[in-house]
């Protein structure tokens, strides 16, 4: 029996390049890949992070821009997201609405339940209460966390930890939950070219014998760069010939140069380096 094609729209504040992102876009992929229609809705997608979908060899699938879907609390802009998708829902009539991320989930989750989508469900890859938030911002978000909870049917996370702290958190009962972990693709990283780690470390005056450490994510708070000086600096104490590579750029990125070089460490910063 032949499986039926469904409508499916996937809903996320951002497509920066980023961890959330690109499990989003692997997950598209792979519906594109079962023959579903699939429209992503998102919002504009600014700053050094860079865009997902300029540098990505992608089937075609509609995309389409909210301006006012933003990461931030903006009271205004976030009732003129939620109309502007309940709009696009009760015109595209998906079977499917999958949100990703704290903001997109909560809007996306109540405009899909009020233009009566069949099926509602939503991807947690960050928790946005967490110990380092304000106490009064915590609150609100387990309070819109609950409400958007009960207008979904499931509710994914790519850690167990997260399905844990929610649970705790009392925003749902845990056998809503499914861990689902993230997908990479490997291929890139399982080849072994020793000249084009030569060359590479060549083109960015890192010596042929030193050690080097390598952090590759978005130089953003709660990623924990914060606890990366004071390990280099002890790690350069104990041995010579250590590099400390940073892959990715971000907010975080002023801050980092500066304290490393008062500090007087080897950090090499790549910026936002482009898929091979």
């Amino acid at each position: 029996m032949e499986k039926r094609k469904l409508n499916i729209c996937h809903v996320i504040t951002r497509m920066i390049v980023g961890g959330a992102q690109e499990n989003t876009l692997l997950t598209i992929m792979d519906h594109l890949g079962k023959g579903h229609e699939v429209t992503l809705l998102t919002g504009p997608s600014p700053g050094p992070e860079g865009e997902l979908l300029k540098n990505k060899k992608i089937p075609e699938f509609e995309t389409l821009i909210c301006e006012n879907l933003v990461r931030e609390l903006n009271p205004l802009r976030d009732i003129s997201a939620y109309r502007w998708l309940r709009g696009v829902f009760s015109r595209l009539k998906p079977d499917v609405v999958h949100t990703h991320s704290s903001k997109a989930g909560i809007l996306g989750r109540a405009a899909a339940c009020s233009a009566g989508v069949p099926f509602v469900c939503h991807t947690i890859h960050g928790q946005a209460f967490h110990r380092y938030e304000k106490a009064w911002r915590n609150l609100l978000y387990k309070f819109c966390e609950r409400w958007a909870a009960r207008r979904c049917h499931r509710i994914f996370a790519v850690a167990d930890a997260m399905v844990s702290q929610c649970v705790e958190a009392r925003i749902a009962d845990a056998g809503k939950y499914r861990t689902v972990y993230s997908g990479m693709e490997l291929d890139d990283y399982l080849l072994e070219d020793k000249k084009g780690s030569c060359e590479l470390r060549k083109s960015l005056g890192i010596p042929k014998a030193a050690r080097v450490v390598i952090t590759v994510a978005r130089l953003f708070p709660l990623k924990g760069y914060e606890h990366l000086l004071p390990v280099a600096e002890i790690v350069g104490r104990r041995l010579e010939d250590v590099v400390f590579l940073i892959v990715g750029d971000g907010v975080m990125m002023d801050g980092l140069r500066d304290a490393a070089h008062k500090a007087g460490l080897n950090f090499i910063f790549t910026g936002l380096v482009p898929p091979a």
